[in-house]
């Protein structure tokens, strides 16, 4: 269990969440990347407490998944499986997961005001609070030759896929893009990872 979280996790959260496994252990999982969650908790009584965490992520989003699905056995272990998945008694143990590694010593700086703003009320998906996912995004491993599109200069040519956009200006989550083929405009996800393309705006 050690070394597969020294694998995935900032080198000073391994003993925490190591401590975390021992004191309530479980069958542990790096899944394969799942497009619709980041992590996955079940329990049944004949193969006990199963947790599972994309191993596609960058290690601080890895170590909130991880913390927010022991939150999930945690609360399963004292209240049972009838209360609500993410109701009050998960938003308060996970609350309390995540305290001892709010810190600079395992976070980046532009990370942990948002995730501190996150756990005062954590949602059911890291998602659904954007500056913590746009600041976790920011230190994912993406392929050689990419880049997000928030980071493509405006009016610049771009591809997307086998499409070639130039893009323009914001619009909060997305931007305004006018594919270069059909001269239609389109909102891309900021997120999105693009090329450059060898295209000069005319």
């Amino acid at each position: 269990m050690e070394s597969l979280l020294r694998q995935h996790l900032p080198s000073l959260a391994v003993s925490y969440c190591l401590q975390l496994w021992q004191e309530h252990p479980f069958h542990f999982h790096v899944s394969r990347p799942r497009r619709t969650k980041f992590g996955d908790y079940s329990y049944c009584s004949s193969k006990g407490h199963r947790i599972s965490v994309n191993g596609n992520m960058n290690a601080y989003a890895f170590l909130i998944t991880y913390l927010h699905e022991v939150a999930h056995q945690r609360v399963c272990l004292q209240w049972g499986t009838r209360v609500a998945p993410h109701g009050r008694s998960w938003k308060k143990t996970f609350r309390e997961l995540l305290k001892p590694v709010i810190t600079e010593s395992i976070f980046p700086v532009d990370i942990l005001a948002p995730l501190l703003d996150y756990s005062r009320d954590p949602k059911a998906a890291t998602a659904s609070h954007a500056p913590l996912y746009q600041a976790l995004r920011r230190y994912d491993r993406h392929p050689e030759g990419t880049l997000r599109l928030s980071e493509v200069p405006e009016n610049q040519i771009f591809l997307l896929g086998n499409r070639t956009f130039m893009k323009h200006q914001r619009r909060r989550t997305r931007f305004l893009c006018t594919d270069q083929q059909n001269g239609r405009q389109y909102t891309v996800p900021a997120e999105a990872l693009v090329q450059l393309s060898d295209v000069r705006p005319e």
